[in-house]
């Protein structure tokens, strides 16, 4: 049998139609990565801050504070300029979010073939 032959819903065994939630479940969690949440980042793209030039401050996009910018200013996703204006660099976050699209579907990858083994190993005892 196939490695891709389990991912009907047929069968009546222990991962009987698990398969193709397998295949899905790397796909729904890419899409959730890629979808930006409402975030400060996001006001910041939607104001048009995404260079020195067209920087803007906090206030005035209705940011009270930068502590929610600072895990994407230790990332370089967003930049402070000396006059207190922010933006995003967008080449930056597109990397960031590459990054952690692949890191996260090779660990659905391991988690399904770990739970396709070892429904491999309970059906032959």
């Amino acid at each position: 049998m196939s490695p891709l032959g389990g991912f009907g819903g047929g069968g009546t065994g222990l991962g009987a139609g698990l398969g193709l939630g397998m295949l899905i479940t790397p796909i729904m969690i890419a899409s959730m990565i890629l979808r930006r949440p409402a975030s400060p980042v996001r006001k910041l793209i939607q104001a048009g801050a995404t260079s020195p030039d067209t920087a803007r401050k906090l206030r005035g996009l209705g940011i009270p504070r930068e502590l929610p910018l600072r895990p994407a200013l230790r990332r370089g996703i967003v930049r402070k300029l000396d006059d207190g204006r922010w933006y995003v660099d967008l080449e930056r976050d597109r990397q960031v979010r590459i990054r952690m699209l692949i890191v996260v579907c090779l660990l659905a990858l391991l988690l399904a073939l770990g739970i396709w083994f070892g429904f491999q190993l309970l059906s032959e005892g």
